[in-house]
């Protein structure tokens, strides 16, 4: 980490910084029916806003191709997190 702990919330001020992150990452962004899109040779990525995009690919760069949590993964997950 450079410069120490960053500490950062999904707000307006993230929605530039999470396009350019997506472009730097090769990817094409577009919009379509209001639902931002970005598609590269990783796959086609959507959501309601670029954050959520990023995140999406964070997702799939973390668990590859097969990203889908297993039953167990999910029962152990949703036991800690029983908020979710």
């Amino acid at each position: 980490m450079i410069g120490g702990m960053v500490h950062i919330s999904q707000a307006e001020n993230t929605v530039v910084p999470a396009i350019l992150a997506l472009e730097a990452m090769g990817m094409r962004i577009e919009v379509h029916a209001g639902r931002v899109v970005a598609s590269s040779d990783l796959g086609r990525f959507t959501a309601d806003d670029p954050v959520c995009v990023l995140g999406l690919v964070a997702l799939v760069r973390s668990r590859g191709e097969n990203w889908q949590a297993s039953e167990e993964e999910i029962t152990s997950t949703l036991r800690r997190f029983a908020q979710l």
